[in-house]
């Protein structure tokens, strides 16, 4: 199957977030992660597929930026020249398996750094702010209040998948990093990191996290007008039935399912 290819019509060098045409459905978001694997070799392609897979749920579970993920080459701002120049001796550690602390009930991430902060930042704030706050994945439905975030769960289980079978046992939980992903996410998915990280926020700041102070906090921005954009009125805010907004009986199937592969 063809992936789903969010194409941009201007006359812009770079894809950008605000010429996404349409945002997906975590339902929608799911088939295309799961669709379509890279072509590996017989005997590495069960196990890469999952890895990639997982790779990309948690990318679009966090809503983090893919360095922060996988890992990847570190750039600095240039005012004068007005671009990035990246610093060859430094590389992002991205996720560790270490962040990841699993139960039956959700995945804890704790201690995932942020990728995109200037020194000025760094020395006023202090390094904390290179490290985002704890936050969860849940793999039970009604884990939450807020029925939406039943919609990550077969995220999540995707991960788990992973880590049950093919994760290391410590270290760095990926064994890639930012260019590799992409090569990844635009085979698979037809789009690129950012694209994922805007689908996300969207999700989060439609359904989840609602309020521009709480989606910046959730993704480590220091500045809640960079999300603002994220946040929207929604038909579906008041009503009761949940599900009339959104499928929710995508969901158990689904799970059923990845765990019939552990």
């Amino acid at each position: 199957m063809q992936p789903y290819r969010d194409i941009q019509e201007s006359n812009m060098p770079k894809r950008v977030v605000t010429l996404i045409k349409r945002y997906l459905q975590p339902k929608e978001m799911f088939t295309v992660i799961t669709n379509r694997e890279w072509e590996y070799s017989v005997e590495n392609q069960k196990e890469f597929a999952v890895r990639d897979r997982a790779m990309m749920a948690l990318s679009f579970c966090s809503a983090g930026r893919i360095s922060e993920v996988v890992g990847g080459p570190v750039y600095e701002w240039n005012k004068l020249e007005e671009k990035a120049h990246r610093i060859k001796e430094k590389q992002h550690r991205g996720l560790q398996i270490e962040n990841l602390s699993l139960n039956e009930d959700r995945i804890l991430l704790s201690g995932m750094e942020v990728v995109k902060r200037s020194r000025k930042m760094i020395e006023k704030y202090g390094p904390q702010i290179t490290v985002r706050d704890d936050f969860a994945i849940p793999l039970t439905c009604g884990l939450y209040d807020n029925p939406f975030w039943d919609q990550l769960v077969p995220f999540g289980w995707l991960v788990v998948e992973y880590i049950k079978k093919y994760a290391p046992q410590k270290g760095k939980l990926f064994p890639f990093a930012s260019t590799r992903a992409y090569q990844i996410i635009n085979f698979v998915t037809g789009n690129y990191p950012n694209w994922f990280r805007a689908q996300a926020e969207h999700f989060y700041g439609h359904f989840l996290l609602t309020d521009t102070v709480k989606l910046s906090k959730f993704v480590k921005i220091e500045d809640p007008k960079h999300v603002k954009h994220y946040i929207g009125y929604s038909w579906t805010e008041q009503l009761k039935d949940k599900t009339l907004a959104m499928d929710f009986n995508w969901i158990k199937p689904t799970v059923e399912k990845i765990k019939t592969n552990i």
